[in-house]
């Protein structure tokens, strides 16, 4: 967490007198009442104060029977955009964000989301695949091109870099790359700067990154453009830079559970037996930073991929690192992938 529990938290079983400390200690005019295992369980604030000691209530009464149990919260799959729509909308200044069972993971700042510093550092985007497996869809219009909710994919990747102080995008297009040239062109009807490359052949998910060489002289963001996400990507940007890594992978944490007991075994004895056990993992989410040494490893006009990059980045004794996001994220690959993207796009974004 970023802040302090004692500035922002409160025990329900907390007299009023406490909650005017804790309110006094945070400036912000409230403080999350929570119980032992900081579940929040409402809100306490200065005007409930206010209202309650008119009524009567003493500063040693408990603040049991005054505080509200109606809050605004948000969880970890809701967007910085979205967070910040619903507290310019409600005219709160903070927001806490639970887990599925209600407990205070983190702490959302007005102050902290309300605007990011303008950046310089390139946004370079995959949006040449031929998208098969989302045809019929995909026959007149290229994949980042389908519209999830009332918006292309495209669009909507280029918004939340925006939200987060980006205007450089270079995008890298090929099948049906006219289509996307003519709805954004040059990017300013968007109030961003937008560049384009043309594969004239297969050059894999790094190869096209090489035609821009000259154009990347600082760390920038490369991700799929089919992608809908909801990552910090100020956060992403800062983790890779404060880390100097080569290269960043944003990865998702993947659960796979064996539907069978599974037998550990030492040869022909069996050593213990684990039953349904669930496996975790880290997957490519198809999100990266590189910084601007690296693309000396991508060779000139050869198909080449963002796992062929990571290898050598590896082999030459580079710094391969991973942010792990636990934001909304969707590859959006498959009809079933589509479906549910637009369904969650009214949710959390």
């Amino acid at each position: 967490m970023r802040f302090s529990n004692d500035a922002y938290c409160i025990n329900f079983s907390s007299t009023i007198k406490n909650a005017m400390e804790c309110i006094d200690k945070n400036l912000t005019g409230a403080a999350l009442v929570v119980d032992e295992e900081k579940h929040v369980q409402g809100i306490i604030t200065d005007g409930i104060i206010r209202r309650a000691i008119l009524k009567g209530n003493r500063i040693e009464d408990n603040i049991k029977e005054i505080y509200s149990k109606k809050f605004k919260f948000v969880s970890k799959l809701t967007s910085k955009k979205k967070v910040k729509e619903l507290m310019l909308k409600y005219k709160i200044r903070q927001v806490p964000l639970l887990d599925e069972e209600g407990k205070l993971i983190d702490l959302y700042f007005l102050d902290d989301i309300i605007s990011y510093e303008e950046k310089n550092n390139y946004v370079f985007i995959l949006a040449g695949g031929l998208g098969t497996r989302l045809r019929p869809l995909t026959e007149d219009v290229p994949k980042p091109m389908l519209r999830v909710g009332k918006k292309p994919i495209l669009e909507r990747i280029i918004e939340q870099f925006k939200e987060y102080g980006f205007k450089n995008f270079i995008i890298s297009i090929n099948y049906k790359g006219e289509i996307i040239e003519e709805y954004f062109k040059d990017g300013k009807e968007f109030n961003v700067n937008i560049e384009y490359v043309r594969e004239t052949k297969k050059l894999g998910t790094a190869g096209s990154i090489k035609l821009v060489e000259e154009k990347l002289n600082k760390p920038f963001i490369v991700i799929n453009g089919d992608i809908l996400t909801g990552v910090d990507f100020d956060s992403l940007l800062n983790h890779h830079v404060e880390n100097k890594f080569d290269i960043t992978v944003g990865s998702r944490n993947y659960e796979m559970k064996v539907p069978y007991g599974v037998m550990v075994t030492d040869g022909l004895q069996i050593k213990s037996l684990e039953e349904k056990p669930v496996y975790k993992f880290y997957i490519n989410s198809g999100v990266y930073v590189l910084s601007e040494d690296v693309v000396k490893y991508i060779p000139k006009n050869k198909e080449y991929n963002m796992t062929d990059l990571i290898e050598n980045i590896i082999e030459n004794n580079g710094k391969s690192g991973v942010y792990q996001i636990t934001e909304y994220w969707s590859d959006i690959g498959q009809m079933e992938d589509f479906k549910r993207a637009n369904e969650d796009v009214k949710k959390f974004f």
